[in-house]
């Protein structure tokens, strides 16, 4: 009984380890994501002025 106790409380750290470390990555290529669309509507808006309103 206590060694499934143990092994139960090693795999629950070890998911959520890794469900932190997913989550973590994830904000990252979210945050790329923003910032590259943001430059990319930056670069439209040097290249065609007269289209932004």
């Amino acid at each position: 009984m206590l060694a499934a106790v143990i092994l139960l409380l090693i795999i629950t750290v070890f998911l959520l380890s890794m469900t932190a470390a997913y989550e973590s990555k994830y904000q990252t290529y979210d945050s790329l994501e923003i910032f590259y669309s943001g430059a990319a509507i930056e670069k439209i808006k040097v290249f065609h002025p007269q289209n932004m309103r």
